[in-house]
């Protein structure tokens, strides 16, 4: 996807400087975070309708399939000879949700310029950016994706659309998140994931970064990634923007 350019080669991930992200440096892992952990309600919660499909579908797929996800208790008062296409919409709901909530999620940028950017997930530029290379990576960042801006509430229909359940689900936002540019890797649970120290290639400081954590993170890089590059993060003179230039 790289080589065809559906995805960037390099990826930002933007932090706060605390115990977690020295962790994440020291270990050489990554967390993946549960959906519901994410600032946005309607991230990875798309409500699904069941618009076209034929009863007989409905009722196929039900007795096949989605009874084994519920108890007794859950599926008290439906007819299992003939479930409604309201109740297979809620319990077709319930279960995507439980789905998703079990699936790990790690969020990254395609450019480390974005002022709003440093200011919502650096701390107030207080923080650092992680630069990686995919290619160094493929197996930690797979699969990734670039995620789907929309004005429009995704109209998704399961049983018609199922195999487009991850990219509607997990890669579809708002287009009040544009600006983000964000590209996600999905894992199969949520938890940390180990990643190869050659794919991250710069440790962007910023602009405000204080200096006892410049030092601390110094140290740090040096020790377990000699090879990374350095780069501090500064305030334009001239214009809105950040200027990068490498430590030596």
């Amino acid at each position: 996807m790289v080589t065809d350019k559906q995805l960037p080669q390099y990826v930002y991930r933007m932090r706060t400087v605390n115990r977690y992200l020295f962790d994440t440096l020291i270990n050489g892992e990554m967390w993946f975070s549960n959906p519901s952990d994410f600032n946005d309600p309607f991230d990875c919660d798309i409500n699904m309708k069941i618009q076209n499909s034929s009863q007989e579908k409905i009722q196929n797929y039900f007795e096949k399939y989605l009874v084994k996800h519920f108890g007794i208790k859950e599926l008290s008062g439906i007819d299992k000879n003939r479930i409604t296409r309201e109740e297979f919409e809620k319990l077709i709901n319930i279960v995507s949700k439980r789905v998703t909530q079990r699936k790990g999620v790690a969020c990254f940028m395609s450019n480390c310029e974005n002022l709003l950017m440093w200011a919502h997930y650096a701390n107030s530029h207080k923080g650092i950016s992680l630069k990686f290379d995919i290619l160094e990576d493929i197996e930690f960042f797979s699969p990734a994706k670039k995620v789907i801006y929309t004005r429009d509430y995704p109209e998704y229909d399961y049983l018609n659309d199922k195999n487009d359940f991850v990219n509607q689900m997990f890669f579809t936002k708002s287009e009040d998140w544009e600006y983000e540019g964000e590209v996600r890797i999905l894992k199969d649970k949520n938890g940390n994931y180990q990643f190869n120290p050659n794919s991250l290639k710069e440790v962007i400081f910023g602009c405000k970064i204080s200096d006892g954590d410049k030092k601390t993170l110094i140290k740090i890089i040096k020790n377990y990634y000699p090879n990374t590059k350095l780069i501090q993060a500064k305030k334009n003179e001239s214009k809105f923007g950040l200027e990068f230039n490498e430590i030596k």
